[in-house]
């Protein structure tokens, strides 16, 4: 088989690609394989009759979400891209399809990349939600996910997950890609861009790993969890204006999710994104309270709210009135 070519996905250092949806139509089933960024493919149709698939995607920074639906059983043959990983969850209805020689169904987690071939024999009705992401980016996630930690370039084709990890992964995956298609200017900010990118590769790792909770890793004790806190807090004042996201604290602060949110629940009684949205929120109206902005789109702006009316919607439900009646009232 030849290499896979280099995928469309840029580098974490090149400018990230556009969040618009991308959603095709096919009759002809190689039509449908061409459609797949980053995979060099051939597919085959292998029962009689019409033949229809739908390809979803969308990209966020260097990780790509998809989804593939067909209509009829398919021989799909390709090579992943060196470098990355896909994995990807067919539907709980979806039953007798394999890939690479393992059978599959809905909790049956396919995995597939860094150059490797890959055959699947899909179902007659195949709907199959994934991601492709960079290898060393979700080796750091699983790391800090909590659980057995896997070596991404000696694992199995094929990993078995729990139903509740099996619905989990797909609708993070499936909201993604519906919010994307309603909603794709709120994706246009490098701050929810990166928060998305980050929750994509913490879901991923949560699927391959658990979510740690039957680890003996002892928790901190309370004075250890209010310090753990308290750095947080003084990260996150120090720079409001910066992604921050379960993975990025976890790494800053040098500890996993578990601990992160243990610590976080029992200190302030939030989670850790909805402590960083209240303390960003508090800053915004400060701002305006003090005249430290001229106007409401500046002070969202420095805090990291960049989507001025969901900001606004946002800001009225936390504090119970829009932010330009509080700028009128300073």
């Amino acid at each position: 088989m030849n290499q896979a070519p280099t995928p469309s996905l840029p580098s974490p250092q090149e400018p990230a690609a556009a969040r618009t949806l991308r959603h095709i139509v096919a009759d002809e089933a190689q039509a449908a394989a061409a459609e797949l960024d980053g995979w060099q493919q051939r597919y085959q149709q292998l029962t009689p009759g019409v033949f229809r698939a739908e390809v979803s995607q969308v990209t966020y920074g260097d990780v790509h979400v998809f989804r593939e639906l067909t209509s009829q059983s398919l021989l799909e043959e390709g090579e992943a891209a060196r470098g990355y990983v896909s994995l990807a969850l067919p539907d709980v209805q979806c039953q007798g399809g394999w890939f690479s020689g393992y059978a599959m169904d809905g909790q049956t987690l396919l995995c597939a990349g860094n150059g490797r071939a890959l055959a699947m024999r899909t179902p007659l009705q195949l709907d199959l939600a994934g991601l492709t992401v960079p290898m060393p980016a979700l080796q750091r996630a699983m790391a800090l996910a909590g659980g057995e930690t896997v070596r991404l370039e000696r694992m199995a084709p094929v990993r078995q997950v729990t139903k509740g990890a099996s619905r989990e992964f797909r609708a993070v995956l499936l909201s993604v890609l519906a919010t994307a298609a309603i909603d794709a200017e709120v994706f246009s900010n490098r701050f929810v861009e990166s928060a998305m990118r980050d929750a994509l590769l913490l879901a991923a790792a949560t699927a391959l790993v658990g979510d740690g909770t039957d680890r003996n890793e002892p928790l901190p004790t309370i004075p250890a969890r209010r310090r753990l806190v308290a750095d947080a807090y003084q990260m996150i004042r120090s720079a409001p204006d910066q992604p921050w996201s379960i993975l990025s604290l976890c790494e800053r602060l040098g500890v996993s999710r578990r601990t992160l949110q243990y610590s976080f629940n029992e200190v302030t009684g939030l989670s850790p994104l909805d402590f960083v949205r209240a303390v960003r929120m508090n800053g915004v109206r400060q701002a305006l309270r003090t005249g430290a902005a001229e106007s409401v789109g500046a002070a969202a702006a420095s805090f990291g709210f960049q989507h001025l009316p969901r900001f606004a919607a946002q800001y009225r439900a936390f504090f119970g009135e829009l932010p330009s009646a509080t700028l009128a009232r300073r």
